[in-house]
């Protein structure tokens, strides 16, 4: 099969998305003999990556050019920017669509024109849900509209050969070592980092311990404004924050492998990869209630329901403290249990046992 997968974003460039897309077309190409081509937004010029043709994504009528070149197309969320032009333009797309919702937030909030004429034509489309927890499996169940749900996954064997010790490489040399691996978008709750560490009041931990954020430079207008705000804040409060920028996957891989908790402080999620990747690492993680976190093994969730006009959790002091106690009680009670129910939860979800599924979807089964 010949499958055109359209996305903001695709890889090489490292993010959440960009590393699902990566293992679903190697795994289609490795399992079945796909002829896989990315389309992405992110892309200068067309190139080959580990199998996978790289093609810069066009716009309006060029964009269902593109389209009907293949035999299928997977479109990686509602936000992909031409989602409205393959919708509108239904009739003049040769091949079905199989569309990852992710949320759906484009259709349900910003473009419910777009949503109307997807649903009345939804014999063309074939829909992906994440998780049976999300808004967009709710919004399809409120819709009446059919939903396949496809977890995301994680390649275990990354984790399992990883070699890189990541404390030595970057110089860890405080005994307590707290990761969170985010970019820097609105709501993923960086600066929630900077409070959590000013409230480590337990001595061994307040003397011994460094926070780790690794992030990547991202296409997006406040990302570096956000990560120099980030900076300066924690050097005002003094909390020992070292920021990495722009390291090596297997560097990142590592991370998860030498830290001791990680830290999720995103306000807004829908199925979050790093929660499996620190499963895959039998990293312990703590998150506050979003997306499908409550679905996840190896962590605690902080059951703080309230949110704002735009459906983001908001932190506050309640629930900073919560982070905290939930730190000293991994690492004085149930830490390696955690570690366990982790890792054993991610076994179900390596990429070897999703992929399957993701065939079985484009080809109507």
């Amino acid at each position: 099969m010949k499958l055109g997968i359209f996305c903001n974003f695709g890889p090489p460039h490292c993010g959440g998305s960009e590393i699902v897309l990566e293992n679903i077309a190697i795994g289609l190409i490795n399992q079945y003999g796909y002829d896989v081509t990315i389309y992405g937004y992110n892309y200068n010029s067309k190139f080959k990556y580990k199998g996978i043709n790289v093609v810069p994504c066009r716009e309006g009528s060029p964009l269902i050019a593109q389209i009907n070149r293949n035999d299928h197309v997977f479109v990686y969320s509602d936000s992909f920017w031409g989602w409205d032009t393959i919708v509108e333009n239904i009739d003049k797309v040769v091949p079905d669509v199989s569309v990852a919702l992710v949320g759906a937030y484009h259709m349900r909030d910003h473009n419910k024109a777009t949503g109307e004429k997807f649903k009345a034509n939804i014999d063309r489309f074939r829909v992906i849900c994440h998780s049976k927890l999300n808004v967009d499996n709710e919004w399809c169940l409120d819709n009446d509209l059919s939903a396949t749900v496809v977890p995301n996954g994680v390649n275990l064997s990354e984790f399992d050969d990883n070699t890189v010790n990541f404390r030595e490489k970057y110089g860890i040399k405080e005994k307590y070592m707290f990761l969170n691996v985010s970019n820097f978008f609105y709501g993923k709750g960086q600066e929630a980092l900077i409070d959590i560490g000013t409230h480590f009041v337990r001595g061994e931990i307040k003397d011994n311990y460094v926070i780790v954020q690794i992030s990547n430079s991202v296409n997006y207008p406040y990302d570096r404004r956000f990560l120099e705000r980030c900076k300066e804040e924690c050097g005002n409060k003094n909390v020992n924050i070292k920021f990495l920028r722009d390291i090596p996957r297997e560097d990142v891989v590592a991370a998860f492998k030498a830290a001791g908790v990680f830290l999720f402080t995103s306000r807004k999620e829908i199925c979050p990869l790093v929660i499996l990747e620190s499963q895959a690492a039998s990293l312990p993680w703590i998150s506050i209630d979003v997306g499908n976190v409550r679905e996840r093994e190896g962590g605690k969730v902080i059951h703080y329901t309230e949110e704002d006009d735009k459906g983001y959790k908001i932190i506050n002091h309640k629930t900073i403290c919560s982070y905290v106690i939930r730190v000293a009680d991994i690492f004085e009670v149930d830490g390696e249990e955690l570690s366990i129910a982790g890792r054993a939860g991610a076994e179900l979800l390596d990429w070897k046992n999703i992929v399957p599924v993701y065939n079985r979807v484009f080809n109507n089964e």
